[in-house]
């Protein structure tokens, strides 16, 4: 019994066997069991265990099932790049998030479900100050401001979450976009999520 060209290759009474086998995306164990035919045309039952998956073995009559051994399957180059791909594409999207959390820290998610409507208004009074704001109108008579300094502080605020979005998301994608072109597992060490750097 041997693995060959991505297949398992086996001798069953005096034939040859080839079964194709999965690309894994870690080091995973091959067993094969010579079987009845009635349970398994060919005879052959083989199971692929990959890294934290369950074991599959013959459903078959106790005792009608030959265990033929156990042997390594190592990853493929393609599956191993693809798997650290996603790994570390999934880093970089919770760092992301994490910044994205970061820079919302201290609003409580009432007032964060109400900044559409508090930036469209602003927009609105800006454009014609006798535009009806009641979401603004209200904030501010209770903070003591006019409707047209809200406004504008309203305004600053939303410029500054743009740009500070804009820099996580900027980053994200372009990080993305190395992660894609990476040509071997080795090349995504250096890709990491500078916060700092893209908020500043």
């Amino acid at each position: 019994m041997k693995i060959e060209d991505g297949k398992l290759v086996v001798d069953i009474d005096g034939s040859t066997m080839q079964v194709p086998l999965p690309a894994v995306a870690g080091t995973s164990r091959v067993k094969a069991w010579q079987v009845p035919e009635a349970y398994r045309a060919g005879r052959l039952f083989v199971s692929v265990i990959q890294p934290g998956q369950v074991e599959e073995v013959p459903a078959c009559a106790p005792g009608s099932a030959q265990y033929l051994g156990e042997l390594t399957l190592e990853p493929a180059d393609d599956a191993a790049l693809r798997a650290a791909k996603a790994s570390k594409l999934a880093e970089i999207n919770a760092a992301c998030d994490l910044a994205g959390k970061a820079v919302l820290a201290g609003y409580p998610d009432v007032e964060i479900k109400t900044w559409p409507q508090q930036a469209a208004e602003a927009a609105a009074y800006q454009a014609d100050s006798q535009a009806e704001v009641p979401l603004l109108t209200k904030i501010a008579a209770d903070r003591g401001l006019t409707v047209a300094d809200l406004a504008t502080r309203v305004q600053a605020k939303e410029a500054a979450f743009k740009a500070a979005a804009g820099g996580l998301l900027g980053m994200r994608q372009a990080l993305e976009d190395q992660i894609d072109a990476a040509a071997g597992v080795e090349d995504l060490a250096g890709i990491v999520f500078d916060a700092a750097s893209a908020l500043a």
